[in-house]
């Protein structure tokens, strides 16, 4: 649950060790503007933007991070719950 997405908002997955991870964000709002940004890879580069959506392919392992917060593209309610699913 997060009180506004004024900030960004990270998942931080330590020894990730797969060749891909995938996941989604779902809030309990369908109209609230929430997405994946961006994503930290072990090497330190960032990629994104994506959407509510993300699959991606690392070439590395070590720490990743899901950046998560608002679109500033889109309207919609920057407040309120959600989930965030990874596989």
């Amino acid at each position: 649950t997060l009180n506004g997405l004024d900030r960004y908002d990270g998942l931080k997955i330590k020894n990730f060790k797969q060749k891909t991870i995938s996941g989604e964000v779902t809030p309990e709002n369908a109209e609230m503007n929430i997405r994946f940004n961006q994503i930290k890879l072990p090497d330190g580069t960032f990629d994104g933007l994506f959407g509510r959506q993300i699959s991606y392919t690392a070439k590395n392992d070590g720490e990743l991070w899901l950046i998560i917060g608002k679109s500033n593209m889109a309207s919609g309610e920057t407040k309120g719950k959600f989930s965030v699913f990874v596989r």
